[in-house]
């Protein structure tokens, strides 16, 4: 797929900064032979070259792509200077790379996560590829010597009628298109993308109260910069099957929103992890501080965080730890199947499994 136009355009601009800055390093600093072989082995990666000398946008600095460590605390050093729209194409890049083959409706979703609010928790969880039934570690059962996991059935009926399950998820999906502009727009109007917080805030206003047509609330479409930033990380949170064109483009919207910008000091997500982070920052209000993370070596979605009112102090925040294709409940990625006898079946229970946050 083509590079889009705004995207060349901010390229653009960003690689001009970035060039001022690499001429301006080279004349400090050791020939390339006596530099740091990590450095030279991040900036051959394929990815960060495929479009890396073409331009810059304006107002978008060079920042610090940082390499992931193991867990001794050190910081991650920094290997390489680039730039929002670089590493967003380089993310599009991976992702149009991954595999397209769909799982069978009979097989699960497998996702094990960090969730943060006042404290952290691990939450392994199981979603049947059809969307008729998920599944859970049952802590009230488990003991440390065998782990029983609780299947339950989902309520499944499309947009505000219950749970939308991964294969009706990645048919709305694909029927995205993969021009990122015209995406973006898609995205921001259709309230099927709305993110809970988005639902919850538009619930508690005079507005949201009266905003109704028959059965069905009328939503606002994601007029903001930031509601338009918010929609794109909820698919990237939800969606566990995401067509790779399709998300190769959401990479490259996000590229198109003002205010997306790298953060310049390293961040760890909600399991530790360090990596690149990008964030959406409103310019002149107080509103919540927003930020994505992405894996520094496949440049796939990690989680994000979200500062209430910009305030670190109240904060959420979400990590992918494991995800991954299985055949049955209760089975991780190259695990065996567990033993029948600690899988406890309730088909008849409908019950709404909480959405990560």
């Amino acid at each position: 797929m083509n590079t889009p136009t705004g995207f060349k355009q901010r390229l653009g601009a960003e690689l001009a900064v970035l060039e001022r800055a690499k001429a301006e390093r080279a004349a400090e600093t050791a020939p390339a032979h006596d530099g740091p072989r990590t450095a030279r082995r991040v900036l051959a990666r394929p990815g960060i070259r495929r479009t890396a000398f073409t331009g810059l946008a304006a107002g978008t600095v060079a920042v610090a792509l940082v390499a992931t460590t193991g867990g001794d605390g050190v910081q991650p050093p920094q290997v390489s200077a680039l730039t929002v729209a670089q590493v967003l194409d380089s993310a599009a890049a991976n992702a149009e790379k991954r595999s397209d083959k769909q799982p069978r409706p009979r097989q699960w979703i497998y996702k094990d996560s960090v969730v943060c609010g006042n404290v952290c928790e691990h939450d392994a969880h199981w979603v049947r590829y059809d969307g008729a039934k998920s599944a859970f570690v049952d802590e009230s059962v488990s003991t440390k010597d065998r782990q029983v996991v609780t299947v339950i059935g989902t309520l499944i009926g499309g947009q505000g009628k219950g749970l939308t399950g991964p294969r009706e998820m990645r048919e709305a999906l694909s029927r995205l298109p993969t021009d990122p502009r015209e995406l973006l727009e898609r995205v921001s109007r259709d309230p099927f993308f709305r993110s809970m917080m988005e639902e919850l805030s538009f619930a508690l206003t005079e507005s949201g109260r009266g905003a109704r047509d028959g059965d069905k609330v009328k939503y606002p479409p994601a007029a903001t910069p930031g509601d338009q930033f918010a929609r794109i990380l909820n698919i990237l949170q939800t969606a566990p099957d995401i067509p790779p064109r399709i998300n190769a483009a959401l990479y490259r919207a996000l590229g198109l929103i003002p205010g997306t910008e790298l953060v310049r000091e390293p961040m760890q997500d909600a399991a530790g992890r360090s990596g690149i982070t990008l964030a959406f920052s409103p310019k002149g209000e107080i509103r919540d501080r927003q930020y994505l993370f992405l894996d520094p070596d496949t440049y796939a979605y990690r989680g994000h965080r979200r500062d209430v009112g910009g305030v670190r102090d109240h904060s959420d925040s979400y990590a992918v730890v494991k995800t991954g294709v299985v055949d049955h409940a209760g089975q991780v990625p190259g695990g065996p199947a567990p033993h029948p006898s600690d899988v406890v079946d309730h088909p008849g229970l409908p019950f709404l499994s909480p959405k990560p946050r």
